[in-house]
């Protein structure tokens, strides 16, 4: 694994190579203009590695199995949200520097250069407008993450970002200086573009078309498990052959009124078994709170299993598990595997109080047959018998002394989890932490 990371490492720096090889070949006679001259040569490098970095962004979630299956999709959405804000802070140093530059060059003032660019050559006003449009979607992502706007503005904003990136394009072709320095620079950008916009319709919209109407999934039954909380349970045809892994998730599209145009990540909540699927959700939202009377027999579009949240990287026979509230539905389906291998795996769960807890009678069950240690943590129920206040350092400790010997897998709600990956990690080391953050 470690390999095939440092070989997707390796391609990611290498275009920067390039770039720069490309870029010094071309700005070479630039130097001899003096400053004005270095701020066209640096303008003209940050419009190259924007655009790169924007192409990346769309590799990023174009979810090719090759990449997710070494990094995570989890991991690569967090890498796309910090990729996403230093591209824009490179593209704005583009028309800032050559602004600069130009009117260093030509003695004109900056706002007459700028006036000129965008009079003279139609491609810049369809670029600044395109920076405009993702301007618009960095903010709305910012927007929605610290005011929790409902998902689906978040979704048509974004899609704003289709056409943001097409105007560019255009100006990068057509007014692109450094791109006429050698015919191979130029087919090296044709097929960067060519290999994101392929990955990105192969693994983004035909994959899970195929395997949806290979599979014909569809909604068998929706059981409630507490009061704010149902599971879903999918059918479908030749399920054995539908690989998926304990700790997983799915990006489901209902195929029902109010629902086809949205998809979500669910996480399954039950181990494979071949016949049926089973994910389940807390009613957070308008769209998890209409799953509760979603039709009997709905088809739905499942994309992916997605995530590295899996037995299949796990190193030690002796596992901590903690979870969060809603955080158990993978840690749920991930347990009863380690345990049917007969792993030694303590399991701390947290939640607000008695009537929270997810899965409680198979929980229960579990404990029973396999005599797994199971502790439930509660913040916010006064008069219980058991572990009370959230779950901290001490608790850890004093529970499961010996953390220090097992590899520890950790999911539930984000404050919780920042606030307990340094603490775990001070026993086990960032290598032995398995978690999942879902912040896509």
């Amino acid at each position: 694994m470690n390999f095939q990371k440092n070989v997707w490492y390796g391609l990611f720096w290498i275009q920067f190579v390039i770039i720069f090889f490309y870029w010094f070949q071309g700005a070479g006679s630039l130097w001899e203009l003096g400053t004005a001259g270095v701020f066209v040569g640096v303008g003209r490098l940050a419009g190259l590695i924007a655009t790169y970095l924007i192409l990346l962004q769309f590799f990023l979630m174009s979810r090719f199995t090759l990449l997710e299956r070494v990094f995570g999709l989890d991991r690569l959405s967090r890498f796309h949200q910090k990729n996403g804000k230093v591209a824009i802070g490179v593209l704005i140093l583009h028309p800032f520097f050559l602004v600069l530059g130009y009117a260093g060059l030509s003695d004109r003032g900056y706002w007459a250069q700028f006036g000129s660019f965008t009079a003279d050559l139609g491609s810049v006003f369809l670029a600044l407008l395109g920076l405009c449009l993702l301007l618009v979607v960095v903010g709305s992502a910012l927007y929605v993450i610290r005011s929790k706007v409902k998902y689906e503005w978040w979704y048509f904003v974004h899609l704003l970002a289709y056409m943001a990136v097409l105007f560019p394009i255009l100006h990068q072709f057509e007014s692109g200086g450094t791109l006429s320095v050698s015919s191979v620079f130029y087919s090296y950008w044709i097929v960067l573009y060519i290999v994101v916009l392929a990955v990105h319709i192969l693994f983004r919209c035909a994959r899970p078309v195929y395997l949806s109407y290979k599979h014909q999934f569809k909604v068998d039954r929706v059981v409630r498990e507490t009061s704010d909380t149902i599971s879903i349970y999918f059918t479908g045809r030749d399920l054995e052959s539908f690989s998926i892994r304990s700790g997983q998730f799915m990006i489901i599209r209902f195929l029902t009124k109010g629902m086809w145009w949205q998809a979500h990540p669910f996480s399954i909540s039950a181990m494979p078994n071949g016949k049926e699927i089973r994910i389940t959700v807390k009613e957070l939202g308008d769209f998890t709170s209409e799953l509760q009377s979603v039709a009997l027999g709905v088809r739905v579009i499942i994309d992916g299993p997605y995530g590295v949240f899996t037995n299949l990287f796990r190193v030690s026979s002796k596992v901590l598990m903690i979870a969060g509230g809603i955080g158990i539905t993978p840690i749920r389906s991930l347990m009863e595997e380690m345990l049917k291998e007969e792993k030694d795996v303590v399991l701390l769960y947290a939640n607000r109080n008695d009537g929270s807890i997810v899965f409680k009678k198979e929980l229960e069950d579990l404990e029973k047959r396999y005599n797994v240690k199971i502790v439930h943590i509660m913040s916010h129920q006064e008069g219980y018998a058991g572990e009370r206040g959230y779950l901290d350092e001490e608790k850890v400790c004093r529970i499961v002394p010996d953390i220090s010997d097992r590899e520890v897998y950790l999911c539930g709600p984000v404050p919780m989890m920042n606030s307990l990956i340094p603490v775990v990690s001070s026993f086990v080391g960032k290598s032995r932490i398995h978690f999942e953050k879902f912040s896509f």
